[in-house]
């Protein structure tokens, strides 16, 4: 199945996209494959900025962001443009994220004034760059992901879409298992939630 953000003109990410992230990543069956992409020159600017980012709407997002982590089925998520915020933890919530070669993050969580992120990000970084990045603010470019599959713009869908076939021509059984016993995406969904938790108890 293909989820497309089609926001413009920065796919935004409003109440509306959590809720249908959330509830798409919840209809996905083991034996499917999920393919995250997105319509317009930026992959997603993240948290919609007329809505609120640090109560409810954190609640919202972060639902959003551990339905991507605990989806049934596997999860390749596509960014032709730059993934910032919300954006970037998406594409680091998937199993086989792919950027384009002249895409790049950002993570500008402290400058909107909210704290979490890292347990998502330090999937695609190491945890000592992903602090980084959050406390900095600071563009990362698709070259300075390891753990990314970069490929030419113009090559980028294709690359999705073979990644998504190549993983419904495994055994559907053995990718689930393989994704529940590893164990990664679950730790990562609940250290998510209590950096969360504790950034909103904090906060009161």
């Amino acid at each position: 199945m293909r989820a497309t953000l089609d926001r413009p003109p920065v796919n935004a990410l409003d109440m509306a996209s959590y809720r249908w992230l959330g509830e798409t990543c919840a209809a996905m069956r083991p034996d499917e494959c999920l393919l995250i992409d997105a319509a317009g020159h930026v992959f997603s600017a993240g948290h919609d900025r007329g809505e609120d980012a640090t109560a409810g709407g954190l609640t919202v997002g972060a639902a959003a962001l551990t339905a991507v982590l605990r989806c049934p089925a596997p999860v390749v998520a596509a960014a032709q443009g730059p993934a910032i915020g919300a954006g970037a933890l998406l594409l680091a919530a998937a199993d086989i994220p792919l950027i384009a070669a002249d895409a790049w993050l950002k993570l500008p969580e402290l400058d909107v004034g909210v704290t979490v992120g890292h347990a998502i990000l330090s999937r695609l970084l190491p945890p000592a760059m992903a602090s980084r990045a959050l406390l900095t603010s600071e563009q990362i470019p698709a070259a300075g992901l390891d753990a990314v599959l970069v490929r030419p713009p113009d090559e980028l869908a294709r690359a999705a879409e073979d990644a998504a076939r190549t993983l419904l021509a495994k055994p559907s059984d053995l990718v689930s298992l393989a994704r529940r016993s590893w164990g990664e995406r679950e730790r990562a969904a609940a250290a998510y939630e209590s950096e969360v938790a504790d950034f909103q108890a904090r906060r009161r």
